[in-house]
């Protein structure tokens, strides 16, 4: 088995104070080449790489820092917001249906959702779409790589 670690992320809030953390951490096995890493979870917050991407990383204070992508995945990062709290099960169910791979943060109401780059995004936006105008969700699509 592979030895995994955590790869952290600086955040940069917006004016409203979003988000409300600093940094974010993901975890990640060794790549092929030194200092490259491939990210195994979606991150909730950051914006610049998701599940399955290769980042390079350094070493401050401990920690390994994410310096820059150096390869992409297929993979799309989309983010749901629940107005509604009840039907995030349903729809988590729903989007893994669709062949989604996706992560509930509970603390701050947030599925993040990586889309394979074999599943059409397409469908996944159009229900996504429907949802937001039933009035249940509201989402971002940080990366989109189809």
């Amino acid at each position: 088995m592979t030895e995994q670690v955590k790869i952290h992320f600086r955040l940069e809030q917006d004016e409203d104070g979003y988000p409300e953390v600093a940094v974010e951490s993901v975890w990640a096995t060794k790549g092929t080449k030194s200092g490259e890493y491939v990210l195994d979870n979606i991150p909730f917050f950051f914006r610049g790489a998701t599940v399955g991407d290769t980042v390079s990383a350094y070493e401050d204070g401990g920690n390994l820092w994410f310096a820059g992508l150096t390869q992409s995945s297929s993979n799309s990062l989309v983010r749901v917001v629940f107005f509604d709290r009840e039907c995030q099960p349903r729809i988590a169910k729903a989007l893994s249906g669709h062949g989604c791979e996706v992560e509930y943060f509970e603390k701050y109401n947030l599925l993040a959702v990586s889309i394979p780059g074999n599943i059409k995004l397409s469908d996944v936006q159009a229900y996504l779409a429907l949802e937001t105008d039933a009035g249940s969700i509201d989402y971002e699509e940080p990366i989109l790589r189809q």
